[in-house]
């Protein structure tokens, strides 16, 4: 018996609707703008991450870690040495190499505390200091605790000797002409030692071009400005106040005004300003005092020595404007006084002819 076996029949094409796939299409292409606007990453390759600057510390420690001090405060006697440890912590993620060194401390300009710049050396307590290694490799968020030693010179002057400590990295960089330079950056922990003996806190103070500018209404006074330097002509570091004071002869319509707070000002430094003082009536001659008042950085053992110093100098300032108000007052008092007169002696003159022609009428 025969069995027919059907043949599979191939699907019958559909016709294609080119309306349909174009708005397909478009649906496709939108979505995938989509997709690539909120994930930029898809449609570029990424860019690598400039690393962050190193970063690092330096404060005081010991052998078993930072103990809390904010400075290396010491009271030595001349020969005298002391061994003691700095904390250089790295915040870095990356293995950072830093010098390590120490130098001296000076007032800046500004009235800042500064250190010597690291191409200059040291003659003070920086001079003093000494590392075992100058150069640390420290690893990443990690802290080394290096020991150094302080020894004082048996000729080691009386009083403060101040520095700091300091880790520095050394790196290219480019000026404004575009020209490749080497940039020191650094950071330090002061160090402050007073040497056994006898004390000398002394401030003095000076002026220098001091002058008087008139009001250009002679109604109003005028102002004296000058130049001041106060020098710690002592050997201990000392702050404070600086007061101006003006007057006339005689003390006549004195005056005191604050011209400064004072930063810390090292033994043998200088801070140096301009002033001025408003409201000073010219009075032919000015007598400026400067006052320091004195104040110690460290108060324990001080303040009883503490004496306020001055210095004093003459200003020639006559009243000018004043005066030449006053003349042209007198002037034009003489000139209506003269008027009045000749208008007196013509009235006068008059008198009798006008009786006489009153008494022929």
């Amino acid at each position: 018996m025969s069995r027919t076996i059907p043949t599979a029949r191939a699907p019958r094409a559909r016709p294609v609707n080119s309306a349909r796939a174009a708005r397909t299409a478009a649906l496709l292409a939108t979505a995938l703008a989509s997709l690539l606007a909120a994930n930029p990453a898809a449609a570029q390759e990424e860019q690598p991450a400039e690393p962050a600057p190193a970063t690092w510390g330096v404060n005081p420690s010991s052998q078993d870690g930072p103990d809390g001090r904010a400075a290396f405060d010491y009271a030595l006697d001349p020969g005298e040495t002391v061994i003691d440890f700095v904390g250089v912590s790295n915040f870095s993620t990356e293995p950072i190499t830093l010098r390590l060194y120490a130098s001296d401390a000076y007032t800046s300009e500004s009235g800042a505390f500064d250190l010597l710049p690291s191409d200059q050396e040291p003659v003070d307590v920086g001079s003093w200091i000494g590392f075992n290694e100058d150069t640390l490799t420290i690893a990443p968020q990690t802290r080394l605790d290096v020991p150094f030693a302080l020894t004082v010179p048996a000729d080691a002057t009386p009083g403060d000797h101040v520095g700091g400590i300091v880790a520095a990295v050394t790196e290219e960089a480019t000026d404004a002409s575009d020209a490749e330079v080497l940039v020191e950056r650094r950071v330090g922990a002061r160090v402050h030692l007073r040497v056994s003996g006898e004390l000398d806190p002394r401030l003095s103070p000076d002026t220098e071009d001091v002058t008087y500018h008139y009001d250009w209404n002679p109604a109003r006074p005028g102002t004296v400005a000058f130049d001041f330097a106060v020098e710690n002509a002592g050997n201990v570091r000392l702050q404070g106040e600086l007061v101006a004071r003006v007057a006339g002869p005689w003390d006549l319509l004195s005056e005191e005004v604050v011209i400064a707070e004072l930063p810390q000002i090292l033994p043998g430094d200088r801070y140096e300003g301009t002033a001025e003082i408003t409201g000073v009536w010219p009075l032919a001659r000015l007598d400026v005092e400067l006052i320091v008042r004195p104040e110690a950085v460290d108060p324990a053992d001080l303040e009883s020595r503490l004496a306020s110093t001055a210095a004093e100098t003459t200003l020639w300032a006559p009243p000018w404007p004043q005066a030449a108000v006053a003349a042209a007052l007198a002037l034009l008092v003489w000139i209506a006084v003269k008027i009045r007169k000749r208008k007196r002696r013509k009235e006068t003159h008059d008198a009798p002819a006008a009786s006489k022609e009153r008494a022929e009428t």
